[in-house]
């Protein structure tokens, strides 16, 4: 009698469980997401994480080459702070970085770190470009004599059929301005693009006879017609620390971004 009983117990605990388990299974079936995918898992026959099957097709990521740093330089700047330039070159002839991230790293001549800079940015497929930051306060009234630059966080992309814009620089030009102490930059760019750009970043970099980085610069023109020409002028209101031998200008245009260009209705 006590085995039969005992029997019963297990038969009705083991009748329970899977029970248990087949309810729980549908209704977590029921309330749980569906796979999509930006879920960060493989499902629904995806070839990698949210990527192939119904997905879009994996990108080759492992083929892609690293962007390459080639130079850097931290330079005088304002009322006693520094600028940071970094020139990054996209090996990758039919991929882009639509985004990255990037830290400037200014260190004194004993390696310690005296300022810190992040940003994001975005490079063209087999672009090269200037990064710049500007205005860096240092601790302790050190004087940084190197800028590392670190990358990361690549997000890459094919260029849409829309291909590289066409920014063209001329009459760039380097000299004394006419009021106080200091020098200026200036000349003019020209969208040749087929279409209107809604911004173009300048980064103006002044180098000595050496061919070192003595200045740096940045701005912005907003809302560039196809075609259309614009004028820029960029100062240093200080002395810089040696004299300016050349002067390059990198235009660019983000057009990954597709709210930054548009075609002119005729």
């Amino acid at each position: 009698m006590q085995n039969s009983a005992l029997i019963k117990r297990i038969i009705i605990s083991v009748t329970f469980l899977i029970i248990f388990g087949i309810v729980g299974f549908f209704v977590y079936y029921a309330i749980s997401p569906a796979p999509i995918c930006t879920d960060k898992k493989q499902n629904q026959n995806e070839k990698g994480i949210d990527c192939g099957g119904p997905c879009s097709p994996c990108k080759e990521v492992e083929q892609m080459e690293d962007l390459l740093i080639t130079e850097t330089a931290v330079t005088l700047g304002g009322n006693g702070t520094y600028d940071a330039v970094a020139k990054i070159t996209n090996p990758n002839n039919t991929i882009g970085a639509s985004f990255f991230k990037y830290e400037f790293i200014l260190k004194d001549v004993n390696g310690s770190v005296v300022g810190t800079r992040q940003g994001d940015n975005f490079i063209l497929p087999a672009d090269s470009k200037y990064v710049a930051e500007l205005s860096f306060e240092i601790e302790n009234r050190n004087t940084p004599t190197i800028a590392e630059f670190v990358i990361s966080e690549e997000k890459w992309e094919k260029l849409n059929n829309i291909g590289k814009p066409q920014i063209g620089v001329y009459n760039k030009n380097f000299g004394k301005v006419p009021v106080g102490e200091g020098s200026g930059a200036d000349g003019i760019i020209r969208n040749e693009s087929g279409y209107d750009l809604g911004e173009i970043s300048l980064v103006v970099v002044l180098r000595s006879e050496k061919g070192e980085i003595v200045g740096v610069n940045k701005t912005k023109k907003n809302n560039i017609r196809a075609r259309e020409e614009r004028d820029f002028r960029l100062t240093w209101p200080y002395q810089l620390a040696a004299p300016v031998q050349s002067i390059e200008v990198d235009p660019q245009s983000n057009v990954f971004d597709s709210q930054n260009f548009s075609y002119t209705v005729q």
